[in-house]
């Protein structure tokens, strides 16, 4: 029974190696959070924003205008439920793209790397970083690696100023 547990273990920590610590965002949340794919239902003009978890899907209230961009992207979202299953989100983190977890930051260059700032203080270097991606310097991106810990893709959630 013993072996088995510590098989689990092992199991979990290699599973979440390298994966964003969503600790840090989940306990900053003063109200309610969620995490899921965020999708955009229906057809032009009437979509509906719309977070797909393990337990249904919620739609998503006053979705600010940068997640709405980040459909087929797994999020993480805070806010405050509303009668009907909706919520009202005040806040959003990037946590997945194509199954690889994702990193959500302000985008900086030093004179000897890139650099990722993340919610709660901390940062992330940046490695293999494509030139397209530089010339969004100061703005909100989020971001995947490849198992050797290079930049595999990128997108822009916030134009830098």
């Amino acid at each position: 029974m013993i072996r088995v547990l510590l098989l689990c273990l092992v199991a979990i920590l290699a599973c979440s190696y390298g994966r964003p610590r969503t600790s840090e965002t989940a306990t900053a949340c003063k109200g309610d959070s969620l995490r899921g794919v965020f999708v955009l239902e229906g057809s032009e003009p009437g979509t509906i924003p719309v977070l797909r978890t393990t337990q249904g899907r919620i739609v998503l209230d006053s979705a600010p205008s940068a997640l709405l961009k980040l459909s087929q992207l797994e999020v993480w979202v805070c806010g405050t439920r509303k009668p009907g299953g909706l919520l009202s989100v005040r806040e959003f983190r990037v946590r997945g793209a194509d199954g690889l977890a994702a990193w959500d930051g302000m985008l900086a260059e030093t004179a000897q790397s890139m650099l990722l700032h993340l919610p709660g203080g901390s940062t992330r270097t940046l490695r293999g970083v494509p030139p397209s991606l530089k010339r969004f310097v100061g703005g909100r991106v989020w971001v995947t690696e490849t198992p050797d810990g290079n930049v595999a893709a990128y997108g822009v959630i916030q134009d830098p100023p």
